[in-house]
């Protein structure tokens, strides 16, 4: 008998034991309002208590920018919050960003970053300096950068539906990109739009994997360089995107670059890994000839392009350059001969039926002058 209430006082002091560090382990990660009738009256304040696992919740206002050092912390919007409704703008934290985040695995959702300014022309809406961010239904509006993210190994950067709108950087040497991730382990991108963009590019991804699928890149009524940049190759899988290749681009002749950086010398490029370019639209309003993806890997990467529809409302568009297949035949020996080539470039066919272009390149669609919508 004694032996077990023994065994019944030791079962009951375990599941004591348990149920104290569960309630600490709940008790320890709060809730901090900022703004409305909120304990806090200002970001920053907010982001100096923060702890790790902490919540931080912005009732409908504008607000000035903060650095946020907590891990696994989240930022969001208010429930109740009208999108739009919450706006950071203002002076950069430290000449960076609006938010400056320097912790690791942090969420960031519901939040508008309008006009982000700093002397050397890179002023960011969220500057990542941690490990890992997560930004979801977010606004970029007028910044020189959207999102500028450190070059930290392992680090994975995630945007999901959110939109960028009119990145410019002041500075004459300076190009503002929508997204700029530098050596990180991924770039995820999904079910964004992207817009009004000028000299730089939309998306610029120095990752070791680039994934960017579902979004909306239109130059239409911007100025901005290449729609995606992957400057030192590395995987990438390119999907299901309607991009948009504007009247007046900075830069006149590529929509996807891959591997530019690549032959200039620099100490670090990726690793060759696949990469694949399918099921996107893309729509030339560009005069001249436009190559939808131009491969300069080196060392040589192929890339494979499939069921990629074209659309040459202005000028022609040439589907591939370098080590590509293109529906399963191979780009580059499109080269061999130039003249053939030149005129392999794909142009608006006359009538209004879709037609196939020969030269290896059965499958994919060029349309005519059509509203393109999604």
């Amino acid at each position: 008998m004694a032996a077990m209430t023994r065994s019944a006082d030791m079962t009951l002091r375990l599941a004591l034991a348990t149920a104290l560090a569960s309630g600490s382990a709940g008790a320890s990660a709060a809730t901090l309002a900022v703004g409305g009738n909120g304990a806090y009256a200002t970001l920053a304040e907010a982001a100096r208590n923060a702890e790790a696992g902490d919540t931080i919740v912005l009732a409908p206002g504008l607000y000035e920018g903060a650095r946020f050092h907590a891990n696994d912390l989240t930022i969001r919007a208010a429930a109740d919050a009208v999108p739009g409704s919450v706006v950071v703008g203002g002076d950069t934290v430290a000449g960076k960003g609006l938010f400056v985040i320097a912790g690791d695995d942090v969420t960031i959702m519901g939040i508008t970053f309008e006009g982000a300014r700093a002397p050397d022309g890179n002023g960011a809406g969220i500057r990542v300096e941690g490990r890992n961010l997560t930004v979801t239904d977010a606004r970029f509006s007028g910044n020189e950068m959207g999102i500028l993210a450190n070059g930290v190994d392992g680090s994975v950067l995630t945007v999901r539906r959110s939109r960028f709108t009119g990145t410019a950087s002041r500075a004459p040497d300076r190009l503002g990109h929508a997204i700029y991730a530098n050596s990180i382990a991924r770039l995820v991108v999904t079910g964004s739009t992207f817009a009004r963009g000028t000299r730089g590019h939309y998306i610029k991804s120095r990752a070791l994997d680039t994934r960017i699928t579902d979004n909306r890149i239109d130059d239409t009524n911007g100025s901005a360089s290449y729609l995606i940049d992957l400057p030192e190759g590395g995987g990438a899988t390119i999907s299901d995107n309607l991009l948009v290749k504007g009247p007046n681009p900075d830069n006149c002749c590529t929509a996807i670059a891959y591997g530019f950086e690549m032959r200039k010398g620099g100490s670090y490029v990726n690793p060759p890994a696949l990469v694949r370019v399918s099921g996107n639209r893309f729509v030339n309003r560009a005069p001249g000839t436009v190559t939808f993806f131009a491969n300069r890997a080196a060392p040589a990467n192929a890339a494979t392009l499939a069921n990629n529809e074209m659309i040459a409302e202005q000028g022609r568009i040439v589907a591939a350059s370098g080590n590509a297949t293109v529906n399963g035949k191979a780009a580059a020996s499109y080269f061999a001969n130039a003249a053939a080539f030149a005129e392999m470039a794909l142009k608006p066919p006359m009538s209004g039926i879709f037609a196939l272009l020969g030269f290896g390149l059965a499958g994919i669609i060029v349309g005519r002058r059509k509203p393109v919508t999604r």
